[in-house]
């Protein structure tokens, strides 16, 4: 059976039975070392799926940093180092690569992390993988598993640039694709969530609904969608499609606390699932990397 007929999920979930683990549900690993967590998160993307070549190399390498540390920073984590490996066609020009580099080395200039080598191999299309090790005082780590019924759902700022981009793209608009890779990791709210009580967070790479749907499965919770959080959707179908695509990689976490400084999601109660704006259950598959008529808003040329 073809993998696109299974799906991301229960590929992982194989993966994980074939290993003979149990998956730790997280976007990071928590490596214990005592008083704290090494966190090491791990992303890749892909000529002709995440970008095209004809892309800005330096906007594209920015990006590969920025989506690793998201995951840093949706653990509270303090990103520390990071290592990357290249896969790079032989026809690839020198200049692109330089111009990918001097992208990854002025952002991790800008949190001040150390570059610490990886790998480099041929192939025949571009592919490009981080790996960022950063650290967090134990009992101080976000993770997914923490949401309770009473607890309110927010997300760090509203959405929709990103994801106007992609359909835009996806749909023969040809515009500009600096939106698609301009993220920013959400590093600077860290020292405003440390004063909050949360209990469970994720960043929102592959959708709101699948964001919160992970959030409930693995809390054991159902999550109840109140408000919009899209910015200015023109109708509803805008705004299921900003939910569903994902890749603003803004934060949406949960917290007791009624907040005024972040956009109100909803509310967490008890049982299981997602209910969307219009009180019917929410699909919570979001952006699947396998499955066919998923999200894939680039074509190799």
């Amino acid at each position: 059976m073809e993998i696109s007929k299974s799906g991301e999920r229960k590929l992982i979930d194989k993966i994980w039975k074939l290993i003979g683990e149990k998956n730790e549900d997280e976007d990071v690993h928590f490596l214990d070392i005592g008083k704290k967590y090494l966190l090491i998160a791990m992303d890749s993307i892909n000529e002709g799926f995440h970008f095209e070549r004809s892309w800005d190399p330096g906007l594209i390498g920015k990006f590969l940093v920025d989506i690793n540390l998201s995951d840093i920073a949706a653990k509270n984590g303090t990103p520390l180092e990071m290592m990357v490996s290249f896969s790079f066609p032989r026809t690839l020009e020198e200049k692109w690569v330089e111009s990918l580099v001097r992208g990854i080395k002025e952002e991790l200039d800008v949190y001040h992390l150390k570059f610490s080598g990886g790998d480099l191999k041929e192939s025949e299309k571009i592919s490009l993988t981080g790996l960022i090790i950063g650290k967090v005082d134990k009992g101080r780590e976000f993770r997914r598993t923490g949401a309770r019924p009473g607890d309110y759902v927010y997300i760090s700022s509203k959405i929709g640039k990103q994801e106007r981009a992609i359909l835009d793209y996806y749909n023969g608009k040809r515009g500009e694709v600096k939106e698609i890779l301009d993220i920013r990791p959400r590093l600077d709210l860290l020292n405003s969530l440390r004063k909050l009580t949360v209990t469970s967070c994720i960043d929102n790479s592959d959708g709101i609904y699948k964001s919160l749907g992970l959030l409930a499965q693995l809390s054991g919770v159902k999550i109840v969608i109140e408000n919009d959080v899209s910015d200015n959707a023109k109708d509803r179908e805008e705004r299921v499609s900003i939910f569903s695509i994902g890749g603003d990689y803004e934060l949406i976490f949960t917290s007791p606390q009624r907040l005024r400084n972040f956009p109100l999601i909803g509310k967490v109660v008890k049982g299981k699932g997602i209910v969307d704006l219009n009180g019917k259950s929410a699909l919570t598959s979001g952006f699947d990397h396998f499955r066919s008529g998923r999200r894939r808003p680039f074509k190799s040329h």
